[in-house]
Parts: structure tokens; C-alpha cells; sequence
């Protein structure tokens, strides 16, 4: 390990903020994703399968916004990575559920 950080010069400050880009980019967009599945399952029965759809995703674009803006206000990188992967969990498992007790996955 010593020698990859010496190689790509890893405590550099540069490497927190990549990861924090990173972060932002793909991790957000996990998040947007699954949060865009729950919503639209939590409204499938409510509002019909088509008005639910467009309205998770629409909804989608300020989720995104959100964990994007939430990435470079936290303390370090790591947290922002395990906040997003656990809310992505989250949302995923609980979407999940969703179809399979009411049925809604059709």
C-alpha cells in the first residue's frame, strides 16, 4: 500500500474531491434510480401506472440535485458514499417489497 501512495501520490487532497465526484455522478444517479422505482411503486395504485411512472421520475431530477448537492457539504468521502449506498438500499429494498406484497409488479 505504501507504494501506491507514493505512486499516485494518494494523500494528495485531489483524490478526496474525485471521490466526491465520483460520488455525486454515479452514486446519485444509483440513488435517483431506485428512488424513481419506490416512488412510482408507492403511487402504482393510487394515481395508475402510467402517472406514477412519469411522476417518480420526475421527481428523480431533485433527488439527483439533492444527493449531488449532499456529497460536497458532508465531512469526508467515505460518508458520502455509505450515506448514498444505504439510501439506495434502502429504496431498493423497500421498492421490492412493495411489488411483491401488493402485487403490483405487472
Amino acid at each position: 500500500m505504501p507504494y501506491l501512495v507514493n505512486k499516485f501520490n494518494l494523500a494528495s487532497p485531489r483524490w478526496p474531491v474525485f471521490s466526491r465526484i465520483l460520488a455525486a455522478t454515479f452514486g446519485g444517479y444509483a440513488l435517483a434510480t431506485a428512488s424513481s422505482l419506490f416512488i412510482s411503486q408507492l403511487l402504482l395504485n393510487v394515481v395508475g401506472k402510467y402517472q406514477a411512472i412519469h411522476i417518480g421520475l420526475m421527481l428523480t431530477f431533485i433527488v439527483y440535485a439533492c444527493a449531488a448537492m449532499w456529497v460536497f457539504s458532508v465531512e469526508s468521502a467515505s460518508k458520502a458514499w455509505m450515506g448514498l449506498i444505504k439510501l439506495t438500499l434502502f429504496f431498493t429494498v423497500t421498492a421490492w417489497l412493495l411489488m411483491q406484497f401488493t402485487g403490483a409488479n405487472s
